[in-house]
């Protein structure tokens, strides 16, 4: 009965708490038994149950039962998460009684501390029990039991719980935690893949098995520990004491060698190591950046033997990104953005440039597939600013960190050329170009007359190719999720549902594609300070490129914008507006509530609308920058006057109609909806105006 769903009728709904009680009391009965009796003692008062008694054990369980309690315990915390979830609304819709309406849950906070700290102590008396009886230990039992704590602290998290104090969490116990790492971190260390024929029998691919379960619960206990931190610091002074031990130091320089085995799993849980400043140091101390160059030029040694073959030459696009990739820039993000000391802070970005520069053969490939692999393109990109900026930072007043940067060879020249290539093609193309408004005529005309100046070089204006043609419409219409209406592409666009095949899943692409145009142009706004150090401009940011995105990306927020304004109006009669935008069908069975295709436009609109925003006044402040650097670079000797003031008139008969065109010194940009304020875009806009019209005066 405890095991089955519990169903909520009206008349059983006063009764529901006691339900959830009952079930805590034989979880905490389950685990007590898995107890070593040092633990037991330690526990006592977490395992009172129903009368207040105290569950007396003599011998640790029989390793035949003590499987199957693990096993138990894992689906009853499985049942007791499900039966604490209270929905308000629907209980409230029943006439139901909830004591405390604002909780939600059915479980409080000390409750998934006691259970925590019960299976804390299970998985100890694994290794206790087993020493005792000079046995090996019980590592399945432990990899349940690691599984049951991954779903407590998942449910800790959603309920915004904390399940170790500094206050309430006496010190045996934070002991306790602490054996139980050591003891997880063991069993972490064996390699994990991908596939089971990469293992060579059937006992390491259980070792596989149990390492996945120890590192998930690792994780998620850290993971846990600092989202905390600002409540309480006793996770971080528990990590702190826990990095010190020369064990855990040993199965960390193990599982950083096991990126070089092609572990799959490992660079997650040494991400949450990362998260710490104690752990930081001891990745640097496993020489982990070393590991990652490693692993990166046996994988550029393949990739170059592979396009050299015949299968190759005409496979190279279809060539996919190593599947470590993700895991292996995410570990170099969480280093990067990490607690370190300056010295340590730039070695590390010293080695991921290095590691960059390997793939970027790989980087223009996920270019010219964008957006296959988007989530890539941005890890990528991300590496690159965190890099920069960090070089940047350290190199203030040192002049052998800003050279660092200032030597440039063909792989570092590709990496900036090609988040050049996708800030460009991002921001000229928010939507698909069918719903793109035109452009202002004297931004179009500048760009003619540049391209009407090249001599040897012929280029076709109309017709552009665009990211969006790189999408398979049979995915996106098989995988499209809800058609909704299509967004307002800009200020001239005063319908809706221009696109009759406009989905979730093309929001998705645009979402996705505003976050990874706004990468870029951080990484291009960090770029600068160095693109000014170099003698010669072997780094160039196209002024029309940048104007065209500034308008693109403030068109479409602007509109968005008034698009939220008319959906949140409660007069307007909302299902004319989907009925005249195809999206409501009515002949379909299967047709969602327009309250629920309401809500989820809503949504999207909210998250494109303030990315593009975001994306305008970056692309403000890029330009800004540029206009800065432009004007030093006139200063020097080496510059001809013809060249600078021709570079100059190129510049201002850019910028200037992106200004007039978007009136953002006046206007600015930000979805209000969002809580964005346009103030500072305001501000970005009219300093570019100052510099231009300083610039004018100059060059007259």
């Amino acid at each position: 009965v405890i095991c089955s769903p519990i169903t909520m009728h009206q008349k059983q709904a006063k009764h529901f708490s006691i339900n959830t009680k009952v079930v805590m009391d034989i979880l905490c009965t389950i685990l007590s038994r898995l107890l070593s009796p040092t633990h037991l003692a330690t526990l006592g008062q977490y395992s009172v149950f129903v009368g207040g008694e105290v569950p007396t054990v003599g011998d640790p369980v029989e390793a035949e039962s003590a499987m199957p309690l693990s096993i138990a315990a894992l689906s009853v915390v499985d049942v007791l998460i499900e039966s604490s979830y209270l929905d308000h609304n629907a209980i409230s819709n029943q006439g139901a009684f909830l004591e405390d309406d604002s909780a939600g849950f059915g479980l409080a906070e000390e409750d998934v501390a006691r259970v925590c700290a019960l299976i804390v102590g299970a998985i100890s008396s694994c290794e206790e029990s087993s020493a005792a009886r000079n046995m090996s230990p019980n590592d399945e039992r432990a990899a349940v039991l690691s599984c049951a704590l991954t779903r407590m602290l998942a449910f800790s998290e959603e309920a915004s719980y904390s399940v170790i104090s500094q206050n309430s969490t006496p010190s045996s116990i934070l002991d306790m935690y602490a054996n139980a790492v050591v003891y997880l971190f063991s069993l972490s260390t064996h390699p994990v893949f991908n596939s089971h024929e990469r293992y060579k029998n059937a006992h390491d691919a259980k070792g596989g098995a149990i390492a996945v379960a120890a590192r998930s619960g690792l994780s998620s206990l850290f993971g846990h520990l600092k989202s905390t931190e600002h409540q309480d610091s006793v996770g971080e002074l528990f990590c702190s004491n826990v990095f010190t031990l020369e064990t855990i130091s040993s199965a960390v320089a193990k599982l950083v060698h096991l990126i070089t085995c092609k572990d799959n799993d490992v660079t997650y849980l040494l991400q949450q190591i990362a998260l710490f400043a104690d752990g930081v140091q001891l990745l640097a101390k496993s020489s982990i950046t070393s590991k990652l160059l490693e692993f990166a030029m046996v994988y550029a040694q393949e990739e170059q033997h592979f396009l050299s073959s015949n299968i190759g030459t005409n496979g190279a696009r279809q060539l996919e990104p190593p599947s470590l990739l993700v895991g292996h820039l995410s570990l170099i993000n969480a280093l990067l953005s990490s607690p370190l000391v300056s010295s340590d802070r730039v070695a590390l970005a010293v080695d991921s440039i290095q590691l960059l520069k390997v793939y970027c053969s790989t980087f223009e490939r996920l270019l010219l597939s964008y957006p296959s692999n988007d989530n890539l393109m941005v890890k990528f990109i991300e590496s690159l600013t965190l890099a920069y900026t960090v070089l940047k930072r350290e190199s203030a007043g040192s002049n052998a960190l800003g050279n660092i940067l200032l030597s440039v060879d063909d792989s570092l020249l590709s990496l900036e050329n090609n988040v050049l290539r996708i800030a460009y093609q991002l921001s000229a193309f928010p939507f698909p170009s069918h719903m793109l408004p035109p452009l202002p005529m004297e931004l179009i005309d500048v760009e003619k007359i540049h391209t009407s100046q090249l001599k040897n070089i012929r280029v076709n204006l109309g017709n552009e190719s665009t990211w969006w043609d790189n999408i398979n419409p049979e995915t996106s219409s098989s995988e499209g999720g809800l058609s909704l209406p299509s967004p307002p592409a800009g200020s001239t666009s005063d319908r809706y549902g221009i696109d009759p095949i406009w989905s979730e899943r093309k929001y998705q692409y645009a979402i996705s594609s505003a976050k990874c145009l706004e990468m870029s142009i951080l990484f291009l706004i960090s770029r600068v300070h160095f693109l000014a150090e170099r003698e010669s401009s072997t780094f160039c940011i196209d002024a029309v490129a940048i104007a065209k995105g500034i308008c693109r990306c403030s068109d479409a927020s602007m509109a968005i914008e008034g698009r939220l304004s008319v959906i949140s109006r409660p007069e307007i009669d909302m299902t004319k507006m989907f009925d005249s935008s195809n999206v409501m069908d009515v002949s379909r069975s299967d047709q969602p509530p327009l309250s629920h295709v309401l809500r989820l436009e809503r949504e999207c609109l909210l998250q494109l609308g303030s990315a593009l925003g975001r994306c305008a006044e970056k692309l403000m402040c890029l330009a800004l920058q540029e206009v800065r650097r432009m004007a030093t670079r006139s200063l020097s000797s080496n510059i001809s006057k013809t060249q600078s003031v021709h570079e100059w008139a190129y510049f201002i008969g850019a910028m200037t109609p992106a200004l007039e065109h978007t009136e953002m010194e006046t206007k600015g940009v930000g979805c209000a909806f969002s809580g964005e304020t346009a103030e500072g875009s305001k501000l970005t806009a009219q300093a570019l105006r100052q510099e231009v019209d300083r610039v004018k005066t100059l060059i007259k």
